[in-house]
C-alpha cells in the first residue's frame, strides 16, 4: 500500500448530542492516491480500547469524503459525514476520504482539469485508493484492525465489495448497489426515470422537438431533466436545438419513446461503457451480481424504493442470489419514500439526493453492533 504522506493531526470532535460524554477524536490524514495528495478523516470514539473500523466508500464521480459533489447547479451535499458521526457514537471508528481529484472540482479554476483527470481513472484505480485508505486507518492508534467493515454507495458498492473480499472484511454494507452490468443500470435509468418524466411532454408516447426542449426545464430531478438530452442531435445548441434524426426512424418528425428511443439508448450504453476506463472489461470490477456466488461474508443491502438511479428490483435480485449461493447472513432493507441517497424522494423523477434519513443510519448502526465479535 502507498505510504502516508503527512503526520496525522488530532483534534477533539464535538460532544455527543444531548449528553456529557466526550466527543469523538477526529484525526486528519493526507493520503497518496497515485501521486495525488488526498485528504482523509478518521473518527474514533474517545474511550479506552480499540474500536472496530468502518470504511465509507462514496458513489459515482469525484466526490469528497462526505459524498458531496459539484453539479451544474452547485454543490450537492452528501450525508457521509453525518453517517460517520452516527456510527462513531455507537462505538465504531469511521474512515472517510476524498476521491482522487475531488477537492479540485469545487474550484472553478481547476474543475475542468480535475474532471478530465478523473475521467481517465479505472475502477481498479479506485479500488487501490480505497485499499490505501483502509490500510492507513488500520495502522492508527485506537483501531481494532481485526474487525473491519466496508460500506459502499452506488458505484462505490462495486469497489467496497471487491475490497471486502480481498481483505476478508467482517461485513459489507451496500446502499443502492450496482447489481447487473453498468450498461444495464444506465439503461434502466432512462427506462424507469426518463420515460416517466418525459411522458407529459409526449402525447401518445411520441415527443417532438418542442416537447424535448420543454422537458429540459421541467419540474424534475437533475437525472430526470437530462434524459431529454438523449433525444437531441449532437450539433444541437441551446439557441438552435435539433431533434436527433437517427432516433426518428420512421421520419415522422417525432420520436416514439419506447419503440425508437429506448432501443437506441440501450445500444448507446452497451457501446459507450466499453470505451470508458471505469467500465471497460479490462479495467473495471465485477458488479454485485457477478460477485454474489462467492460473497460469503455478512451483507446488509439498503435500498430506497423511490431510487431513480438504481432499480429496487435489482437489489431484490441480489438478495435472492446471495441466498441461492448459500450465504445465510444477508439482509435486505427497503425504504418506501426514500431515494438513492436514502433521503426523502416523492417519486423516481424527483429523487434529488436529499440528506439521508435517520432510519437507515440507525439500521446500519444496529446491524454493525450485531456483527461485532
Amino acid at each position: 500500500m502507498k505510504r502516508l504522506l503527512l503526520s496525522a493531526a488530532l483534534s477533539l470532535g464535538s460532544a455527543f448530542a444531548g449528553g456529557n460524554e466526550p466527543g469523538p477524536v477526529t484525526q486528519a490524514l493526507t493520503l497518496d492516491f497515485g501521486g495525488q495528495a488526498t485528504h482523509a478523516e478518521l473518527l474514533r470514539p474517545d474511550g479506552k480500547g480499540a474500536a472496530p473500523l468502518v470504511l465509507l466508500v462514496q458513489g459515482t464521480g469525484p466526490e469528497d469524503l462526505n459524498g458531496s459533489f459539484q453539479s451544474y447547479g452547485g454543490r450537492v451535499q452528501g450525508s457521509l459525514g453525518t453517517l460517520a458521526q452516527t456510527l462513531v457514537r455507537q462505538g465504531f471508528a469511521v474512515m472517510r476520504f476524498d476521491k482522487r481529484y475531488a477537492a479540485a472540482t469545487f474550484d472553478p479554476k481547476t474543475a475542468q482539469a480535475a474532471q478530465e483527470s478523473y475521467a481517465k481513472l479505472t475502477m481498479k484505480d479506485l479500488l487501490a485508493d480505497a485499499g490505501t485508505a483502509l490500510e492507513t486507518a488500520k495502522k492508527q492508534p485506537g483501531i481494532d484492525a481485526k474487525q473491519v467493515f466496508i460500506y459502499g454507495w452506488s458505484e462505490g458498492s462495486v469497489v467496497a465489495a471487491s475490497l471486502a473480499q480481498a481483505v476478508g472484511a467482517q461485513g459489507l454494507i451496500v446502499q443502492g448497489p450496482v447489481v447487473n452490468s453498468f450498461a444495464d443500470a444506465f439503461t434502466r435509468q432512462f427506462e424507469r426515470v426518463g420515460l416517466a418524466y418525459l411522458k407529459p411532454y409526449a402525447p401518445d408516447g411520441k415527443i417532438n422537438l418542442k416537447g424535448v426542449v420543454a422537458s429540459l426545464y421541467g419540474p424534475g430531478s437533475a437525472l430526470a431533466r437530462t434524459q431529454g438530452q438523449f433525444l437531441l442531435a449532437r450539433d444541437s445548441t441551446p439557441d438552435v436545438p435539433k431533434l436527433a434524426a437517427v432516433l426518428d426512424t420512421n421520419g415522422d418528425g417525432g420520436i416514439d419513446l419506447r419503440a425508437e428511443a429506448l432501443p437506441m439508448v440501450r445500444a448507446f450504453y452497451a457501446q459507450s461503457v466499453t470505451q470508458s476506463p471505469l467500465y471497460a472489461p479490462a479495467t473495471t470490477l465485477p458488479t454485485l451480481g457477478e460477485l454474489a456466488p462467492t460473497l460469503k461474508i455478512p451483507v446488509l443491502i439498503l435500498q430506497g424504493e423511490n431510487d431513480g438511479n438504481i432499480d429496487p428490483a435489482s437489489t431484490r435480485q441480489l438478495n435472492s442470489a446471495l441466498a441461492a449461493a448459500g450465504n445465510t447472513n444477508h439482509t435486505l432493507k427497503l425504504y418506501p419514500g426514500l431515494g438513492h441517497s436514502l433521503g426523502p424522494a416523492k417519486d423516481l423523477t424527483l429523487d434529488d439526493f436529499a440528506p439521508m434519513a435517520r432510519g437507515p443510519m440507525n439500521d446500519m448502526a444496529a446491524w454493525l453492533r450485531a456483527k461485532v465479535r
